[in-house]
């Protein structure tokens, strides 16, 4: 065999063995496509049940993902670009779910869900993705802490302005031992979230708080 004969081969083989990966590749992902989907599908879905209150708790899952509406002036929420929220409606109940970017965090920004009632009350607040450091900031998450729930059931009505803070800084809210950034930023976040509520004009009937 002569040396051009053997580089032709050498192609020839490698050119077959690139075909036959991409391939596979393109198969699996086709094979695998759908149920990834579903995956990201009841992973949303869960975010977004546990920021709802108990009576819209068992709203079906298709309802709720289907229950979106464009945010208006989205930067207000740290967007930048058009971003959608959820409104889901059963009974005489209602709340709305607002997706917030806060680019206070430690090691960048933070995204969070917040869910309002028709009484303008926080039904739940979940940080769905950060980068703060393990073991300091990472307090925020849910399942291992419960710092994120004392939101709950709160409204612009319930603290003045200056108390939205951590106790650090004169406010209402405990932070993290060594770890004063992280909590500020959410605290910040949900503040403004519910400022917006108060401010914009949203797909959903607000009732005035009973004093």
């Amino acid at each position: 065999m002569t040396p051009r004969q053997a580089m032709l081969r050498g192609a020839f083989a490698l050119g077959m063995f690139s075909l036959v990966t991409a391939g596979s590749v393109a198969l699996t992902r086709s094979l695998t496509a759908e149920r990834i989907a579903t995956h990201q599908l009841a992973y949303q879905h869960r975010q977004l049940q546990e920021v709802l209150p108990t009576t819209l708790a068992n709203t079906p899952v298709q309802d709720v993902l289907e229950s979106v509406f464009e945010l208006p002036n989205p930067s207000q929420l740290g967007h930048r670009s058009v971003t959608q929220g959820w409104q889901i409606h059963s009974g005489n109940s209602s709340a709305i779910i607002l997706p917030v970017v806060t680019r206070q965090g430690y090691n960048g920004e933070i995204r969070l869900l917040v869910g309002i009632d028709q009484q303008r009350r926080i039904t739940g607040v979940r940080v769905t993705q950060h980068q703060e450091t393990p073991g300091l900031g990472d307090g925020i998450e849910r399942q291992r802490s419960d710092w994120i729930t004392q939101f709950n059931g709160l409204s612009l009505a319930s603290l003045a302005q200056e108390d939205w803070a951590v106790h650090k800084e004169g406010g209402q809210f405990d932070a993290f031992t060594g770890a004063t950034i992280t909590p500020r930023a959410i605290v910040n976040a949900v503040h403004r979230t519910l400022v917006y509520a108060a401010e914009t004009e949203l797909p959903i009937t607000f009732e005035e708080l009973t004093p």
